[in-house]
């Protein structure tokens, strides 16, 4: 029996799914003794980004699905500000920190505009 997962339907979450394992597989670069810090938090806020979009959307899309979204959101800049935290640091070049950045920009912009569409569908 398939178990109904509406939110793997979202362009968002699919896009997301890619975007968590490009972090993990950068975080897999970072020094041994970032392992329990930045590797971590990283790790732990990009996939709170999808958890919270399947959350949210776990049987359909509604009123109620606007918090988990905007929750996905403020994930996403955490995620960001761990990178840019992670160039200062020259854990990553900032050439990496610009690639990963234009994705999180395009990311935002599917978050908010699914926020749009509920606002408009159910206000």
């Amino acid at each position: 029996m398939k178990i109904d997962r509406p939110y793997e339907q979202l362009p968002v979450w699919k896009n997301l799914m890619e975007f968590v394992k490009m972090i993990y597989m950068v975080t897999s670069t970072f020094p041994p003794d970032e392992k329990e810090g930045i590797t971590r938090k990283l790790r732990n806020s990009v996939t709170d980004i999808p958890v919270f979009i399947a959350s949210g959307v776990s049987s359909r899309i509604s009123i109620d699905s606007k918090p988990f979204l905007q929750q996905a959101s403020s994930a996403l800049m955490q995620t960001e500000t761990l990178l840019l935290i992670s160039m200062h640091l020259s854990i990553i070049q900032a050439s990496e920190f610009e690639s990963f950045q234009n994705q999180i920009l395009v990311l935002n912009d599917e978050l908010q505009q699914l926020i749009i569409r509920i606002d408009r569908k159910f206000n």
